[in-house]
């Protein structure tokens, strides 16, 4: 599917981000919030040649940082 809601660069090789996402995640013992940091940073990995290039890696990286932040946090409580 292309469309508004499912461009392109998201269906690369056959396969939708969000598929490799829910395969990435399976069974892995995360909280919500890491899930989600680490789903946002594969998403601008995903997507980073095919849309806005080094924007999207610098947001990669962003999302990165966040997510050490919570496992480093879970770590001290």
């Amino acid at each position: 599917m292309n469309d508004a809601t499912n461009p392109g660069y998201y269906n690369r090789g056959g396969m939708e981000c969000a598929d490799a996402m829910r395969a990435m995640m399976y069974g892995a013992d995360v909280t919500n919030a890491e899930a989600y940091w680490w789903g946002c940073a594969l998403k601008y990995l995903w997507r980073w040649k095919f849309k806005n290039g080094v924007e999207d890696l610098e947001k990669a990286k962003r999302c990165i940082s966040i997510l050490i932040g919570e496992i480093e946090d879970e770590a001290t409580a």
